[in-house]
């Protein structure tokens, strides 16, 4: 054989090697198809080296009919480029957007018409006598420039996405883009070597070892994180994500599984940062950061938990503690459809976030987006703070404000601008452009117990203070006490309302005497029993993977005898959504209304 033939077959034996690593990589770890995307375009890039030393001129006279390995060598057009392009969007950690979505099948139209043409054009050759030097001369009409249209934007695409991430995606956008550049340089020689400007022999397979390149690049960056306390597989330390929970414009929220040593695990929250072209990334930043700052210095029971901040290939992420039980706007979702709610439950509720709120403001903070969707109640009966994302800390500067002529109360979403937080939640001084205050925070959970106990949000600007009239047979007495701790909580004018959560508390607590007694883990369970029925069954799992998650949550319980007695017992005959928790899943898009 020649150094020729010899260089490729070397070549393919050496992306066989990678491809497999990557591919053993991909199903040991599988939460970071990045090795999947590696391992499939190594693949390519082996029956690529293989077929192109095999059928070149030197070496096609070993074989009777070169017909079968030169078809074999195109099929890689159409899997190739699509593959290529996702591992450069892995690495450089983006989101599958809808224009990237049409680039890839863009990549696989123009590598099926390829195949096609090049398929039709073997079929009328002879059998003997054809290299790949002369399948590409035979086919230069049509197949061969979509080849190059391919291969150029491909390498081309990979240049302009590191290019434009370069300053957030640090070394691995460097990697990337050095890749790019050395493969635009050797597809740039090929072109000229077939248009005839350059002589030489076509070392066109040699294409592959940028990506080669990349892929050692990008292995010795996860290493080196990995020393600073990032895994391998997902590039986040002991962190191993299991399920997408929710997406929005600035974070995405995932499930994951915090593992460690003698098979130890523990579920978590990972609220991952994503950057808003509309807003300044150092603003974006620095509330992440602030969010994780704030929270990890609460510590309450009646506030969620975050255990540690971390970065990423520029993205920041925080881990929280898992809940499993339901927000209270699905509650408040109940009430909206006609259901009720016992008093005595609105009651405990509003107690236990102001025991949260009392806490967190006696610690100089200030939540400035006490929503239904930002308080939760877990299946132990425990109501539950979450996401500090917008929140004050005293001894700040707060964000300058505008007065308001009108303010869209019939909106829920979080908004950042002249006045942040959400606009249905904010007494009338905050919509006027006054600043935030702890009597906001009450006047927001207060509109809270509105919604649990009407089914609506109070609407101050039209009837001030003055509640609906609803009858409460089942607790009259309690049910007016409730109103009147309403009205001062709701009253337009911040002097007239409660002048902290403790007189907030206390408030409820008279309420709470004239009222049975209820355990709220218990009514929690017995109302939401097939949601708990899979929390159970979630919890139990003792390596949790992202197919048995996903199981879950599509409703098929494992199928052990142990957990086919409990479902029993536990599953009402209704559907049920999954077993994730949901204290992050409704992501408030932010700036996207003012």
């Amino acid at each position: 054989m020649t150094p020729y033939t010899v260089l490729h077959l070397a070549l393919a034996g050496a992306f066989c090697v990678l491809a497999l690593l990557h591919f053993v990589t991909w199903m040991a770890v599988r939460t970071q198809r990045v090795q999947l995307w590696l391992a499939s375009s190594f693949l390519g890039f082996a029956v690529l080296s293989l077929t192109t030393g095999l059928t070149s001129d030197e070496a096609s006279s070993m074989i009777s009919d070169t017909r079968p390995w030169l078809l074999l060598g195109v099929l890689p057009s159409v899997p190739l480029p699509y593959t290529l392009l996702r591992a450069a969007w892995s690495l450089l950690d983006v989101p599958l957007t809808l224009w990237r979505r049409v680039m890839l099948g863009v990549a696989l139209v123009l590598g099926g018409v390829r195949v096609l043409d090049v398929s039709w054009s073997l079929f009328r050759l002879p059998a003997t006598g054809m290299t790949a030097e002369t399948l590409s001369q035979t086919t230069a009409g049509l197949s061969l420039p979509l080849f190059w249209l391919l291969a150029t934007c491909v390498t081309g695409l990979w240049a302009v996405e590191a290019v434009r991430l370069l300053r957030r995606r640090g070394a691995m956008a460097v990697a990337v883009l050095g890749a790019a550049l050395v493969a635009l340089a050797l597809l740039g020689r090929e072109l000229a070597i077939d248009l005839g400007w350059l002589p030489g022999p076509s070392l066109f397979v040699l294409v592959g070892l940028p990506f080669l390149m990349l892929a050692s690049a990008s292995l010795a960056i996860l290493t080196a994180r990995s020393l600073r306390g990032a895994d391998l597989g997902t590039g986040i330390h002991r962190y191993r994500r299991l399920l997408q929970l929710g997406r929005g414009g600035m974070g995405e929220v995932w499930l994951a599984v915090r593992t460690g040593r003698a098979g130890f695990h523990r579920l978590v929250v990972l609220k991952r940062m994503l950057e808003d072209e509309q807003e300044d990334l150092t603003v974006q930043v620095q509330r992440f950061i602030g969010e994780a700052r704030t929270s990890a210095r609460l510590h309450h029971p009646n506030i969620v938990s975050v255990h540690d901040l971390g970065q990423i290939d520029g993205a920041w992420f925080i881990v929280m503690e898992y809940l499993s039980g339901v927000s209270v706007f699905e509650l408040f979702r109940r009430v909206a459809q006609g259901g009720r709610l016992p008093l005595e439950v609105i009651v405990e509720i509003g107690q236990q976030a102001l025991r949260g709120l009392a806490y967190a403001h006696e610690h100089g903070v200030i939540h400035r987006d006490i929503s239904a969707d930002n308080l939760f109640v877990s299946f132990d009966g425990v109501v539950k703070v979450v996401d500090f994302g917008i929140a004050h800390r005293s001894g700040e500067a707060q964000e300058r404000t505008a007065p308001r002529a009108a303010a869209p109360v019939d909106t829920r979403l979080t908004q950042a601008g002249l006045v942040i937080g959400k606009a249905a939640y904010m007494p009338p001084e905050r919509l006027e452009g006054a600043d935030a205050t702890v009597s906001g925070d009450l006047f927001a959970l207060g509109c809270v117990l509105h919604e649990l106990l009407f089914g609506e949000l109070p609407d101050v600007a039209t009837h001030g203070n003055a509640l609906p009239s609803l009858e409460r047979r089942d607790a009259p007495a309690a049910y007016q006490l409730l109103r009147g701790v309403l009205e001062t909580a709701l009253h337009p004018q911040a002097e007239q309302r409660f002048a902290d959560a403790r007189a907030f508390l206390l408030g409820l607590e008279q309420v709470r005497h004239a009222l049975p007694a209820v355990e709220l883990a218990t009514w929690l369970r017995e109302n939401f029993a097939d949601r708990w029925a899979r929390e159970r069954a979630l919890l139990e799992l003792s390596d949790p993977t992202p197919e048995e998650v996903e199981a879950l949550r599509t409703g098929e319980l494992p199928k052990s005898p142990a957990a086919a007695a409990e479902t029993t017992r536990l599953v009402a005959p209704r559907a049920a959504p999954g077993p994730v928790a949901e204290q992050e899943t409704q992501l408030k898009p932010r700036g996207q209304q003012r």
